[in-house]
């Protein structure tokens, strides 16, 4: 059903600008709208609280083109959509045929939207360009636009909270290769979740799930042994995280991706159904296991606010042991927790970000204040250690699938998650929660112990 896009086409081998880029730039930077040319319309108006309901892309990597389908909730009180649009070179927008007033600028892009309670679909066509620093379209033809880059690809709202379903056709792969991507998205997702990947892969089918699901491994055919080493635990492991939390949202068909991201990269990213794993972690099991975790958590429920992260991350990574315990037994289970302990007292020893749950919402920049780093990964993943030793495994599990049945295909806070803890069982976590993940240091002492 939802197996990966695998589109071929015999165009050059690498990607390159088009000719008209640099005066396309040149108008693009001019104003790239048409705010005063169309008086039927309402004026390019900002607005950045329009819901998001469906984004329909078609990406030809060949032209450098793209073109986006826009389905927005109809609002009766705004005249106006706002995207984030990076250094997108905006052709035109249309709703039914009918050209709107869009004004282009700062990597903002406003749009004149007229009244309605009905649906509307706006189409934009652009170009893009490529980028060289994991911001976008990436030399080769992948995609990465974690965490707030989308709007290199097409016009989006990076903020974690907003989702939307998610429909995509690629088209122009280079020559010998194919684009591995999910031709829909059937659950209201991130942005950034959006992703695709060329090579010239190999795919090997790891089996089926309980539920119906089919994983597997895409990898170039000179890291095969690599690939099923490192996916020999996953077909188990999704299959546990669907009988303990919960169908999975994104799909019949998942799969690991192996990707080139250069010297020096390694781990993985949450692209569901077919997530991205370095070519140089694609032997480690532990990767794989941790990228499927978030079809759940990161993903299937999204996180509210950057701040957030540690339910994404110190999640992932203690279901990851879990996984990896109930799978390949105790001892493996411990090696993840051994590694972790290691990353944590390594972090603790440096000058880096120690705070894995910041206070406040969309308050920080999560790159540039650092909480993308060891914090909320080790620190979130031995909060949640500590909650299982003090509630017991089966009450724990039973409170995240609660929690993930409820909230599966909208955002929810750490907070959130706390108080159902509270509420479903006699613990307040709150002051483990501060002392595990508001404080530099680490805590002292039996009552927030993990073991």
């Amino acid at each position: 059903m939802d197996k990966a896009k695998r589109s071929t086409s015999d165009n050059r081998q690498r990607l390159l600008y088009p000719a008209t880029v640099s005066l396309a730039l040149w108008l693009s930077a001019c104003g790239g709208g048409d705010d005063s040319g169309n008086s039927t319309t309402p004026q390019a108006t900002e607005d950045w609280q329009r819901d998001i309901l469906l984004t329909s892309l078609t990406i030809d990597l060949d032209a450098m083109q793209g073109s986006a389908d826009i389905l927005l909730a109809g609002s009766t009180t705004s005249s106006g959509a706002s995207f984030e649009a990076g250094d997108l070179i905006i052709a035109q927008v249309t709703a039914n045929g009918r050209q709107l007033n869009y004004r282009n600028e700062n990597g903002s892009l406003h749009i004149g939207v007229p009244p309605s309670s009905a649906e509307v679909t706006l189409s934009i066509d652009y170009s893009l360009n490529l980028q060289s620093n994991f911001n976008g379209l990436l030399d080769g033809g992948m995609s990465f636009t974690w965490p707030y880059y989308c709007g290199n690809l097409f016009p989006c709202n990076s903020e974690p909270a907003e989702g939307s379903g998610y429909e995509l056709q690629i088209n122009g792969a280079p020559t010998d290769s194919e684009a591995i991507y999910p031709a829909s998205v059937i659950s209201d997702a991130p942005a950034y979740m959006l992703a695709w990947s060329v090579g010239d892969y190999t795919f090997s089918n790891l089996g089926t799930t309980a539920a119906g699901t089919e994983v597997g491994v895409y990898y170039p055919a000179d890291l095969q042994q690599q690939a099923l080493d490192g996916s020999r635990y996953l077909r188990d492991a999704f299959d546990w995280y669907e009988q303990t939390y919960g169908p999975y949202p994104f799909g019949q068909a998942v799969a690991s991706v192996s990707v080139d991201w250069g010297p020096g990269q390694f781990g993985g990213m949450e692209h569901h159904p077919f997530w991205h794993i370095a070519s140089s972690s694609i032997s480690d099991p532990w990767v794989h296991v941790h990228e499927a975790a978030h079809g759940w958590f990161g993903n299937g429920v999204r996180i509210a606010c950057w701040e957030d992260f540690v339910l994404s991350e110190g999640l992932a990574s203690y279901l990851t042991a879990r996984a990896v315990s109930a799978i390949a037994g105790e001892a493996s289970g411990e090696q993840v927790w051994a590694s972790y302990a290691a990353r944590l007292a390594q972090l603790q020893q440096s000058s880096g970000n120690k705070i894995a749950w910041p206070a406040g919402c969309q308050q920080i920049d999560i790159l540039q204040d650092g909480l993308f780093g060891t914090a909320p990964y080790m620190k979130g993943a031995f909060f949640f250690r500590h909650l299982e030793f003090s509630l017991g495994v089966d009450l724990l599990d039973q409170i995240l699938r609660e929690f993930f049945l409820a909230n599966v295909g909208t955002a929810a806070s750490m907070d959130e998650l706390l108080r159902r803890v509270e509420q479903s069982s006699d613990y307040d976590p709150e002051d483990c929660a501060i002392a595990w993940l508001r404080s530099e240091t680490l805590p002292n002492g039996a009552n927030c112990a993990y073991q």
